[in-house]
């Protein structure tokens, strides 16, 4: 059974605030604050980083790294979540294959393909976490699960096996 958490006034200012992002955690630049106070509050964001998944605005300046192109909100959120819960199916529920040839740049090909694409991951996403929601556990971890950052909380979620 799914429990829906209170969410309150600043954790909805919280996830505003992504549109802020000035860059994303990565090889020698691990301190984007917005970014980490979201990562910080763990699984009871994720529902509103769910919500955030079809937001196109871009960031400004913030380019993905060998694919080109700006992050959205929307990439963001899906970033945070893989930084709270680690083992995501990715590439299985966004129904496409992981390319032998580019690596990830299936997952952005289909998301930059057109917002229904988007939406179809957002729905996908959190059918798998209701799904999942009740298995997670903490791990204690100061490694990021998305770069070669560390973190600065220290934990994340994992499906109990």
């Amino acid at each position: 059974m799914t429990i829906t958490p209170v969410i309150c006034r600043s954790d909805k200012k919280l996830i505003e605030s992504l549109k802020l992002v000035r860059s994303i955690p990565d090889m020698g630049n691990c301190n984007e604050p917005i970014f980490w106070k979201v990562v910080g509050e763990g699984k009871e964001i994720v529902p509103l980083l769910l919500n955030k998944m079809t937001d196109t605005k871009k960031l400004k300046k913030v380019y993905v790294r060998y694919f080109g192109g700006e992050y959205t909100v929307a990439d963001i959120a899906f970033l945070a979540i893989q930084e709270i819960i680690a083992d995501i199916p990715t590439f299985e529920l966004l129904g496409v294959p992981f390319s032998e040839v580019c690596g990830y740049c299936s997952y952005w090909y289909y998301v930059r393909e057109s917002k229904e694409n988007r939406k179809q991951f957002q729905k996908s996403l959190r059918e798998w976490y209701e799904l999942n929601e009740d298995k997670l556990v903490w791990v204690e971890s100061h490694l990021s699960l998305t770069s070669e950052c560390l973190t600065p909380y220290g934990h994340y979620r994992i499906i109990e096996k």
